[in-house]
């Protein structure tokens, strides 16, 4: 079996798993529309609203099962990708090893975006305690934005310079 045939089963196996990842996701987001207000009024008893809320508690289970497949979709699309960065690398050597890094991690900073973004309605309907912890979340995701858009930001300099270093010592000769 040739390499690029390898390349080619393992991305039509990521892909699958993409789709049917999604498509669970999409079901359970669905549920989470449709189902609680079925339960609309039906209180648990000692407990602080909106956990007390039945509703709430099966819109929340039910939107943490999408989100939690939602990810795991996210994961293997992100998954999907190496492999066609390993022929690149090897094609044309380490000089797209930075890349990778840089792609990864831009795609693992969209990834806590777009967490941060699904967190947010469910923060908010927690009551008094929301606004506190929507501003967690975001400070939260500011500080690994930060983390990773510097760790990226730090192999396109460490790579430039050293090709800058390169052709300096061409020229010096």
């Amino acid at each position: 079996m040739t390499e690029f045939s390898t390349v080619l089963r393992q991305l039509r196996e990521r892909i699958a798993s993409v789709v049917g990842y999604s498509v669970v996701s999409l079901g359970f987001y669905l549920m989470s529309l449709l189902i609680p207000p079925f339960m609309s009024g039906v209180t648990i008893p000692g407990l602080p609203p909106p956990f007390s809320n039945m509703d709430w508690l099966v819109w929340g289970f039910l939107f943490l099962l999408s989100f939690a497949f939602a990810a795991t979709a996210l994961y293997n699309l992100l998954q999907a990708i190496d492999p066609l960065f390993a022929i690149v690398s090897k094609k044309l050597g380490s000089a797209t090893e930075p890349g990778k890094r840089v792609a990864r991690d831009l795609a693992y900073a969209l990834l806590i975006v777009l967490i941060a973004t699904a967190l947010s309605p469910f923060v908010e309907r927690l009551g008094s305690i929301g606004p506190p912890l929507k501003v967690l979340v975001g400070l939260g995701t500011l500080g690994f934005l930060v983390f990773l858009l510097y760790d990226a930001a730090k192999t396109v300099y460490m790579f430039f310079k050293v090709k800058v270093e390169e052709i300096v010592s061409r020229l010096v000769r």
